[in-house]
Parts: structure tokens; sequence; C-alpha cells
């Protein structure tokens, strides 16, 4: 099979391997599409965790179950060829966090992650992966424009969640690659209003309004927070803070009293961000950090708000990729050209 592994310098190379058999408890998945995502920058980069030479990236995933491995328990009923999803997030299901609705936190998650560490990803013909992260596409829904479900629209959802946003709430999504743009699509279906979108880049402020994005902010012009504020003179109920290495500062200059910053850009090892105390006390501001989100929950939540024709991952993705142009696919992310792109591979 073709796979797209890390070269040891930085960058992909396409190499042919066996097809992975699965092991026990694991099903294997025909890969449809994988996304292109800017975590998998700071992988390449070394900005995250250490990568082996050869390791295969990609961890927003669809595609079809290929075989089902020894002592899988089956709890979708799922058969060969059925239309599947494939989570990056893996946990055990058993532990106090996964009991509580927080298995994005077990601590089993955190040491194996599909296409970042321990599970080789979806950068290829196919993948074997724990059957806890394969979770079931409704008949009806594009397998292939389906992959941005298990990172983009999910990490994007879960953090809308614990932001505590709803219906008539406004928004400022500051950044708009696929996460952002996942945001802006997903406030839309739940009835905030406004919803304003910041970036740097003007093609990418025009495709977001397609997503539902009521106003839009070019931060390359300056005085970016006075536009905010003009918009909303009392601030924002919610800011998120989406860019790959957040510094809120613009959060805290448009946020409300009482209001939410929640933040899913994971940053550079050793970077972090200030508060003013003062400001953060006396405007009783919640500042919420927030990972992936929790498969089990929120993936056929999504799941069925596309087949609902809620979300259309269509206006989504504005790039598509060959395996062949993965290495194009990544430098185009670098340069902004996204909204989110995928690489089609069976």
């Amino acid at each position: 099979m073709r796979a797209a592994v890390y070269d040891g310098a930085g960058g992909l190379k396409l190499v042919n391997r066996e097809k992975p058999l699965p092991g026990d408890g694991e099903i294997l998945v025909r890969v449809a599409a994988s996304g292109v995502c800017h975590s998998d920058v700071h992988l390449l980069k070394s900005e995250l965790l250490p990568v082996q030479e050869g390791f295969v990236l990609g961890h927003e995933v669809s595609g079809w179950v290929e075989a089902l491995g020894p002592g899988t328990t089956n709890s979708y009923g799922l058969s060969p060829g059925d239309q599947v999803v494939v989570s990056w997030i893996l946990p055990c299901g058993k532990c106090r966090y996964c009991a509580t609705g927080k298995e994005n936190y077990c601590r089993t998650s955190l040491s194996r992650m599909t296409g970042i560490m321990g599970i080789q990803g979806g950068h290829a013909d196919y993948l074997a992966v724990p059957e806890i992260g394969v979770i079931p596409l409704a008949k009806g829904v594009d397998v292939h424009l389906a992959a941005p479900i298990s990172c983009a629209y999910g990490t994007a959802y879960n953090a809308l969640k614990n932001a505590g946003a709803g219906p008539s709430q406004s928004l400022v999504v500051v950044g708009t690659g696929g996460v952002g743009s996942s945001a802006v699509q997903l406030a839309s279906a739940m009835g905030m209003y406004p919803i304003i979108a910041v970036d740097v880049v003007p093609e990418k402020l025009e495709k977001v309004q397609r997503l539902g994005a009521t106003h839009v902010v070019d931060a390359s012009k300056g005085e970016v927070a006075s536009a905010v504020n003009e918009l909303l003179p009392e601030g924002a109920d919610v800011v998120y803070e989406t860019k790959p290495n957040p510094d809120l500062q613009l959060a805290m200059d448009v946020i409300s009293r009482a209001g939410t910053i929640v933040v899913t850009g994971l940053g550079s090892q050793g970077s972090g961000f200030s508060v003013p105390t003062n400001l953060f006390v006396n405007k009783g501001i919640r500042i919420v950090g927030s990972l992936g989100y929790r498969p089990r929950i929120d993936l056929p939540e999504l799941v069925t708000m596309v087949a609902s024709k809620r979300l259309d991952p269509s206006k989504l993705i504005t790039h598509r990729y060959s395996p062949e142009r993965i290495g194009e696919a990544y430098a185009n992310l670098e340069k902004g050209l996204h909204l989110r792109a995928i690489v089609d591979w069976n």
C-alpha cells in the first residue's frame, strides 16, 4: 500500500509498505480521505513530540471497514464496507475520565493518538486502529468529505460546548483555518449571532462568510480590536482563539464582562501567554483550554448534523490533493491557502 511517512528531515515521503493486519481489538480501515491539519506541521517541525522516521502521520480520517480483528466487541455492529470516521483520540473506555464524559483526558488516550503518537496514521491506503476510535457514518454521507469530522469539526464543536456557547450569543473566532472555519459553520448552526471572523488572509475571510460569518475583520490592516469593539461595544460573549500559537492579546481586548475565552491551539514547546490579573478578575473572564473532543459523544452528534444537512463539509473543504501531492498540500497549508484540505486515497 501507499503511505506518506515522516522522512526524518521535516517532511513527508510517499512509500510502499505492507498493508497492516488488525490486531486484537482493532479494526482495519481502507482510507477514503485524510485531512491536512496544522497540528501535523507542529509534528514535522518537532514542536510537539518527537516523531520517528517512517511514522505515518494523518489523524483526520474517513474510510470503509476492511476487516475486524480478533477480540473486537463491535459495539456499533460494523461490517466490512461500512463507512466510518476514525478518531485520533483513543480512550480506554473504563477509567474515571471515560466514565464521567471526559474521555479526551483519559490517560490512555494521551499515550496513543492516531497519526500523532503510537498508532500509525491515515495518510495511507489503510490503517489499523483500536475499535473504540472507529465511529460509523450515516448512509448517504459522502465518505470523502466526512474526514474533517474527526478533527476540525470535532475540535471546534467540543470547544464551543466547553465555552457554553448557544443561541443569540456573540462570537469572535480568531483564525480561520480548518478549526476556526468549522467553528464559524457550527456557530451558525447553533444560532449564535453575530459571528465575527478575524484573519490576515482576505481570501479566507471571503470564503468563511459562506460558512456563516456575519462580519469579518482583516487583521493585516491593523486596529483589529477597534474594529471588533465597534461591532460589539459590550464585547463578545465568547472568543475562540484557534491560532496554532495562541497569545490571547486580541481575545482579552474584545471579551465581554463575564465572557469566555476558549483555546485549542497547542502552541510549540515552551510557548505561552500572559493575562493582566486585574482585568481577568474585574471582568470575571473565563479562560478554558479544550483538547480535541469526546469520540463516543461528539463524533456521533456531528455525524447526525452532517447527515441532516445542518453542516455541509463541502463548503469547508476548499482543496483536494492526490497522495503524490501531499508535500504540496502542506506547503499550501503554511501559506494559508486552505480552509480545510483533504488527501483522497481511495
